[in-house]
């Protein structure tokens, strides 16, 4: 019997041991003693923001596009060039306007020597009538054909004109100065009028961004946007909020200083404000990560306790927004760290 006795006991005890350590250990309780800072919390009101993206643009894009038909003989930019306003970018030519340039000229000569010599006759047929051969019809007459001659010699001076002018609207020239987003018509393609030949940025820059529908209805300018792209500004104000929508999305413009021109076009992600919340922030210095889990020393009654929370970062470096383990009325403090 002492020998089965002994055997149950040393079954017992081991058992019993596992019982006890099954049992949750309570949270890890230190003295006040210790404490070097409070901060307690309060609530706080934030802007809650929302995730869109946009796009590097400038205010405005023109288009450099051919006036008359014919064939691009020469393309002087290509994509990512600086250009002028009234540079011309390219150059159209049909052989038909310069023939037809040609033809106004010699009407221009021809009318100018039929005005030339109803001029003479006239002064002769006024000589004559003055010396009493020539009636006074015959002075008429005259006059009349030298002024009909001369509004000829107008009417073909104007034309002239036309064609060269006609001609000259070969020259494609850069509506305004920016850069040259794109070129594609090779040299020697026939164009149409109105065919886009250079595509051109023009204005300041700008993010300009594509917010739905319902965040939209909450911006208005001035409001400030944060950038989540690193290598650009941190922020920029809403300069513009377009007043229709397209497909759900609203286009919003944002000013923001220091863009680089050299990625036109690139893709950036954006926070803005669609209305506020409210959240509990405390100094990042509060807050302790160990083994990759963030935990505030909290103080309860004459004990802090050790709580781990869930951390969100702001646009304040020296805080963080705590999501989980406290509220706001909790206050938060720091022990001066034992000696080993």
């Amino acid at each position: 019997m002492r020998r089965l006795a002994s055997v149950f006991t040393a079954i017992a005890l081991p058992l019993a041991l596992v019982a006890c350590g099954s049992e949750t250990a309570p949270a890890p309780e230190t003295s006040t003693a210790s404490i070097t800072a409070r901060h307690a919390l309060v609530a706080a009101t934030l802007p809650d923001l929302k995730p869109v993206s946009g796009q590097i643009t400038t205010r405005d894009e023109v288009m450099a596009v051919a006036r008359i038909g014919g064939i691009l003989t020469r393309l002087n930019v290509k994509a990512g060039d600086q250009v002028r306003a009234g540079q011309i970018v390219a150059v159209i030519s049909d052989d038909r306007l310069s023939q037809a340039a040609g033809a106004a000229s010699a009407n221009v000569a021809a009318a100018e020597a039929e005005a030339a010599r109803a001029t003479a006759d006239l002064g002769r047929i006024r000589e004559l009538h003055a010396a009493g051969v020539y009636a006074n019809a015959r002075l008429e007459s005259a006059t009349a054909m030298a002024t009909a001659a001369q509004a000829r010699a107008r009417a073909a001076r104007g034309e002239a004109g036309a064609a060269r002018a006609l001609g000259g609207q070969g020259a494609v020239v850069a509506p305004a100065a920016g850069r040259v987003l794109s070129a594609d018509v090779p040299p020697g393609s026939p164009v149409m009028p109105g065919q886009l030949i250079a595509h051109l940025s023009a204005g300041p820059l700008l993010l300009r961004l594509d917010v739905p529908e319902a965040a939209a209805l909450a911006l208005k300018p001035g409001d400030t946007v944060r950038l989540a792209e690193t290598g650009l500004p941190s922020q920029g104000r809403i300069d513009r909020v377009w007043p229709g929508a397209t497909v759900g999305l609203v286009r919003v413009d944002v000013q923001v200083a220091g863009l680089p021109d050299r990625l036109l076009g690139r893709r950036v992600s954006a926070l803005v404000p669609t209305g506020t919340r409210t959240a509990v922030l405390a100094p990042r210095r509060f807050v302790r990560i160990s083994h990759g889990i963030a935990q505030v020393a909290l103080l309860q009654g004459k004990s802090v306790v050790q709580v781990p929370v869930e951390l969100a970062e702001t646009a304040d470096p020296t805080q963080v927004e705590l999501l989980t383990g406290v509220t706001a009325g909790d206050v938060l403090v720091l022990q001066a760290e034992r000696g080993r």
